[in-house]
């Protein structure tokens, strides 16, 4: 089937983002227990009469990830959906030493490898979660996932406007010299907000530094010395460009959704 027949999905967070690839529409739906019944529900009225689709989809439930280290994988056979949808899963990677597992992250090694095949250094995805990918020879190495939008979003402090960015600067130095005190320096802060001696935007910019800091500090391995590509949507890929930044790590930027439709490309082509 050519391009236009063709559309990818993404599942995260009880969300289902569908593009349909002959123009690059972007549609979204919450969906519940049942993902493939909201797929459904979203694609097989737009199809004419005896018309089959092929849909290319990560972070889709019940497929079994693949051991780094390796190129990013194929997709998995077609899954039985819909006579009239044909659903390729893109496993997700897992690692067992440090264990950790990349369910959504696929695409966007993908599209930067589709791009910069001869890439040798380590992506940051700024997400959620965020993750430090090394990547050598074509194929991922190593990663380290954290959980920091969560935790912030957790304690209403995700970035925004307004930034403070001396306030965040100086936190994201503490946090690296002394991580094991973050629980209490984040109390500080929300302890300071509560008694109007901290304005919100400081706030939110010192709790943000000091998670990133925290971060930063244990992937330390993942960064240091290397060439950095941060990919992610602002304001949280421009905080974590100030962090590396004030490490002396001029990272480069690469957009989030342009990379990731590139790498269901280059999943769709991969035998």
């Amino acid at each position: 089937m050519d391009q236009a027949d063709w559309a990818a999905a993404e599942l995260a967070g009880g969300e289902l983002r569908l593009w349909l690839m002959e123009g690059g529409e972007c549609i979204t739906a919450s969906c519940g227990d049942d993902p493939g019944q909201t797929l459904r529900a979203l694609l097989l009225p737009m199809l004419t009469q005896g018309q089959i689709m092929d849909v290319l989809a990560c972070g889709w439930p019940g497929v079994e990830p693949v051991s780094v280290p390796c190129p990013p994988p194929p997709p998995a056979a077609p899954m039985a959906l819909d006579p009239r949808i044909r659903l390729h899963a893109v496993p997700g990677l897992v690692q067992d030493r440090p264990l950790d597992l990349l369910a959504r992250a696929v695409p966007l090694i993908g599209g930067h490898l589709a791009a910069m095949p001869d890439f040798d250094g380590v992506l940051c995805l700024a997400g959620c979660p965020s993750a430090w990918v090394q990547i050598s020879a074509g194929e991922v190495v190593s990663f380290r996932s954290f959980l920091t939008a969560e935790i912030l979003s957790a304690l209403d402090a995700a970035p925004r406007d307004p930034f403070d960015k001396a306030a965040f600067t100086e936190t994201v130095a503490q946090a690296m010299s002394r991580p094991a005190s973050l629980a209490a320096d984040l109390s500080s802060v929300r302890a300071g907000l509560a008694l109007g001696r901290i304005e919100d935007a400081a706030a939110w910019s010192r709790m943000a530094g000091l998670m990133i800091g925290a971060e930063l500090a244990a992937a330390r391995p993942w960064w240091l010395g290397q060439n950095v590509v941060v990919i992610g949507d602002s304001p949280m890929a421009d905080r974590y460009d100030d962090a590396l930044a004030a490490q002396g790590v001029i990272a480069a930027r690469a957009d989030p959704v342009k990379t990731w439709l590139e790498g269901m490309q280059a999943a769709r082509r991969r035998p």
